[in-house]
């Protein structure tokens, strides 16, 4: 169930060596990011990137778990069976964030009933640390009560030189077929119709069976856009809720042009539809790359520096000294406790999708008949 990015292995049975670390999630961009930050400091990482509970079950019987020191969830606190499965797994658990998972915590499906109580649990209770992606992250989770040392997980593709500007205008945005709202694609749509001459392209998702403007071209999800970036003249970005976007930096530390719903030095800010029209209209008239934006890029975010961070709480939690073998009976009884909800809650889980996928059957066939 865990793959292995072949990073160099190393030892940390003296406790001096970096350790082995387990970065798991279920985005596999964010999840290769981390285990690439901490490859850079020498750790040898394992990596799970799996969604749905039938994957997380197999991982946990498995056992594959007991060789890592540390167990690193890049992605909130969002679902009550990882939650429980970690908790249980005996290693220090440290959970990164890294911006709209707070929001599902707060008050998304993970909030509600019976899972919110585990998923409350393990964030209050069975957690040993918790890392935000900015500073306004750690602040959102501050005032929820959960205290988070500041990490970023910065791409290596902000260390890049200031290009030219391409000889024709075209502005470059993101969202994923199912994110469409949360992105404000519409707004990004309606700027394409008023703007026909300028193509737009859209990174993450497909048309999706809709009928865009003849000026937006969707390419899907891709593994290396360093060449859409250097098309590309602007990148407008309005989600509902943000950290700061490493597409956000990349395209600044090219020299590219942003328009942001966050105020960020070197970002046209925009909040709808009308700033961003004037905004697009302002960037229409620049001939120059946005110098300012990559030196604000330049001298505020280092790759090596997050890497550094992130590998120092990782090895302090590994370091921390093994409780002895006769546990006190609270932590007996607690163990046992989330024990009995694994084994009664995933049998549970089962039946639901099973009558899911029965009822599901059942509406396909009755269309068919018809």
């Amino acid at each position: 169930m865990s793959a292995n990015l072949n990073f160099p292995l190393t030892s940390c049975a003296d406790k001096k060596a970096p350790c082995r670390v387990l970065v798991m999630g279920p985005t596999r961009y964010w999840v290769d990011l981390e285990a690439r930050l901490l490859s850079r400091e020498g750790f040898h990482c394992d990596v799970f990137k799996k969604t749905g509970w039938l994957p997380y079950i197999g991982w946990g019987i498995g056992g594959t778990w007991r060789r890592c020191d540390v167990i690193c969830h890049v992605y909130g606190v969002w679902n009550w069976l990882v939650s429980l499965m970690l908790s249980m797994a005996g290693k220090p658990i440290i959970w990164h964030w890294i911006g709209s998972d707070v929001l599902s915590f707060k008050s998304g499906k993970a909030s509600r009933g019976l899972r919110g109580v585990i998923n409350r649990l393990a964030a209050y209770k069975w957690t040993k640390t918790h890392i935000a992606d900015s500073p306004e992250v750690a602040e959102e989770l501050g005032s929820i009560g959960i205290s988070a040392s500041v990490v970023r997980l910065l791409p290596e593709r902000i260390e890049a030189d200031v290009k030219a500007l391409p000889t024709n205008l075209s502005v470059l945005s993101y969202w994923s077929n199912s994110r469409k709202d949360f992105y404000r694609g519409d707004i990004v749509l309606q700027l394409a119709r008023e703007f026909p001459s300028i193509q737009f392209i859209i990174v993450g998702a497909t048309n999706g069976g809709s009928i865009p403007p003849p000026n937006v071209k969707f390419l899907g999800f891709r593994n290396n856009i360093d060449d859409i970036y250097e098309r590309s003249t602007v990148l407008i970005r309005l989600p509902e809720h943000d950290s700061l976007s490493a597409m956000v930096l990349e395209m600044l530390a090219r020299g590219r042009y942003v328009i942001y719903n966050k105020k960020v030095p070197g970002c046209h800010f925009a909040e709808n539809f009308d700033e961003a029209k004037e905004a697009l209209g302002q960037i229409m008239k620049l001939k120059e790359p946005n110098i300012g934006g990559a030196q604000f890029v330049k001298e505020n975010f280092s790759v090596a520096g997050e890497a550094k961070k992130l590998a120092q709480i990782c090895t302090r939690l590994a370091m921390e000294p093994v409780k002895p073998a006769q546990a006190t009976r609270a932590e007996v009884i607690a163990f046992a406790m989330r024990a009995i909800m694994c084994l009664l809650l995933i049998p549970a889980a089962f039946l639901i999708g099973m009558v899911r996928l029965y009822r599901f059957m059942k509406t396909r066939l009755s269309r068919l008949r018809v």
